[in-house]
């Protein structure tokens, strides 16, 4: 009795001390109008997950895709604005959660 009890003890710390499963990153970008154009210019240097990591507006979007333009991405100029929409759809400022009114209780 002694043994099951300290082998189910055991195994519940074992279950217990298992790392959290994370997400593999996105080895793409989501589909949208200008995706192709993503994934062709940024790709070429960088992995998906440095855009979502961003967050920017639309002018941070335009002072990062300047830069890479000066750096020697891929992005024609019919080609730049498309991107630029499809990065702050994609990869715009984080909204926070609304905060709940006064007195309501926190969910």
């Amino acid at each position: 009795m002694l043994a099951a009890l300290v082998a189910a003890t055991v195994a519940l710390g074992a279950k217990a001390a298992a790392p959290p499963k994370r997400v593999a990153p996105a080895a793409t970008y989501p589909a949208g109008p200008g995706q192709a154009i993503a994934e062709r210019a940024c790709l070429f240097c960088h992995s998906p997950m440095l855009a979502t990591q961003q967050a920017k507006d639309s002018t941070g979007w335009e002072k990062t895709l300047g830069q890479m333009e000066k750096w020697g991405a891929p992005v024609n100029g019919a080609e730049h604005d498309t991107l630029r929409q499809y990065l702050l759809a994609r990869f715009g400022p984080r909204v926070p959660p609304a905060a709940a009114a006064p007195g309501t209780p926190a969910k």
